[in-house]
């Protein structure tokens, strides 16, 4: 702070020294110093101590993250024995919560030609399907939601710690609120699919959701639609966007902070973001961002972490394409020269079926969920 104020005073001081006046304004007497001299002086003194605040800033800069995760060694330190992972999520306390499908899978005939669940008779799954996690070292402290649900897909947490899931088989979406076993909202007509985007009252096999603080949220809608749709905090519909934009809309990531609704869209390998309407409800669903890259491979999953503007994501099997973890600078502030900045793996060696990605409040630690072999790997930050 002193250097600042010497740099302000410097400059009042050249101000105030014109050539042939002394710093009070008088003329000079025989044998003074010119004043030109002395705004010289004053000059070389204001250049040193601008020299010095630029070195200070320089050295105070924390240094800019790679964007590249390193995967934790030696978790969880138990088998989870864990189904196909359907969703991550984490929650306020830094929890994480499992979303799997324990002794069920998702194969060619789970569904008929109408995207009718073919197995509604063997009934819901009869293990717990819903873990909450220690993410410190991977001990299970909870298991729940047996007997309820068919199929699971998308987990999201808000705010509250509700927890919002989507059951593929059921075509429905349901909210818990934190510490209840049975949803206090349900939207969708169980095992009934959406037959095309027009049908509001229905889903067809949605994929996620992301909540708003307002507590507005979000549904993708799914493997056969095509469409996003929003919700007030009572469930009923605002409205629809981003019709036929995308070939399954697999996952949704809210930036609030940006007021953008970024999706995955799997199957033309990129990232699409839409103005999510909280700032301006009239430019909901307008189109604002676009991501991808001839090495992305099918986006799987994306979460975003608010602390520091950054989107990860993963890919999964993509013809010759490695299933890969990436990073995007969503803030655009200038930390970094391009939109994808970092690509990572576990050791490098690659992931087999990438389905979700959650990430903890904080931004520092990143968790992976996969079908084939159903697991969930720990990342964190790459120390530079």
């Amino acid at each position: 702070m002193w250097r600042q104020d010497l740099i302000t005073t410097v400059l009042l001081l050249i101000l105030t020294c014109q050539p042939g006046q002394s710093a009070v304004g008088q003329h000079r007497q025989p044998g003074e110093t010119s004043d030109s001299d002395m705004t010289s002086d004053w000059r070389e003194i204001l250049a040193e101590a601008i020299a010095q605040e630029n070195e200070d800033i320089q050295e105070s800069k924390e240094p800019v993250f790679s964007g590249v995760l390193e995967v934790v060694e030696d978790w969880p330190v138990s088998d989870l024995e864990l189904g196909q992972v359907g969703g991550l999520a984490t929650d306020k306390e830094g929890y994480l919560h499992v979303f799997h499908r324990a002794d069920r899978t998702w194969n060619a005939d789970s569904f008929d030609e109408n995207n009718t669940f073919t197995k509604q008779s063997e009934g819901p799954i009869k293990q717990p399907t819903v873990y909450t996690v220690n993410a410190s070292n991977g001990v299970i402290l909870n298991k729940w939601a047996e007997n309820f649900f068919y199929l699971p897909h998308g987990l999201t947490i808000d705010q509250h710690d509700n927890l919002w899931m989507t059951d593929v088989a059921m075509h429905q979406v349901f909210k818990f609120e934190t510490g209840q076993h049975k949803p206090s909202l349900t939207l969708g007509k169980a095992f009934q699919p959406a037959k095309n985007n027009e049908d509001v009252e229905r889903f067809c096999k949605p994929t996620d959701v992301a909540v708003a603080s307002n507590d507005d949220f979000f549904v993708s809608d799914g493997y056969c639609a095509s469409r996003i749709l929003k919700y007030d905090k009572s469930g009923r519909l605002i409205g629809q966007f981003g019709v036929d934009d995308s070939q399954i809309p697999h996952s949704i990531a809210l930036a609030e902070d940006l007021d953008l609704l970024c999706v995955a869209d799997r199957e033309n390998m990129r990232v699409l973001c839409y103005n999510a309407g909280l700032k301006d409800a009239s430019l909901l669903g307008e189109p604002e961002r676009e991501y991808n890259d001839d090495t992305l491979g099918r986006v799987f999953a994306i979460a975003y972490s608010q602390t520091d503007g950054l989107l990860y994501g993963v890919t999964g099997p993509t013809g010759i394409l490695k299933p890969q973890g990436f990073t995007i600078d969503l803030r655009e502030d200038d930390r970094y020269t391009r939109d994808i900045i970092a690509t990572w793996s576990p050791d490098n060696q690659g992931f087999d079926q990438p389905h979700d990605v959650a990430v903890t409040s904080n931004g520092e630690t990143v968790f992976v969920g996969e079908i084939k072999p159903d697991l969930i790997w720990k990342f964190v930050k790459e120390q530079n």
